[in-house]
């Protein structure tokens, strides 16, 4: 099977807070083993997590689809996209990985 017909997976997280809360989750969540792959950090590989865009989603689902069109093995950092759907802030973090 050829790259360009390998689907990425993908290594998501979620957290309540402002954006500064994230990244501070996201620098704790890096020095965590994954429970899949306990030999492997979670977003291995990635230096820092960036918000995707200003908008903030009504739903988990179009944040989760939005950040997996915009993510790549290739990047160096994961996206955090942003749903209010309630009175908290709730993020979502991806990074993609090529198998």
């Amino acid at each position: 099977m050829n790259a360009q017909s390998t689907r990425p997976h993908y290594q998501v997280n979620i957290c309540r807070g402002d954006f500064r809360h994230v990244c501070e989750c996201f620098a704790t969540w890096k020095s965590e083993p994954l429970v899949y792959r306990l030999n492997q950090k979670m977003f291995e590989g990635r230096s820092e997590v960036r918000p995707l865009s200003d908008q903030c989603y009504d739903d988990t689902e179009k944040a989760r689809k939005a950040l997996q069109r915009a993510c790549r093995p290739e990047d160096a950092y994961a996206l955090a996209a942003e749903v209010c759907n309630d009175d908290r802030a709730m993020w979502i973090v991806m990074a993609a990985y090529g198998e």
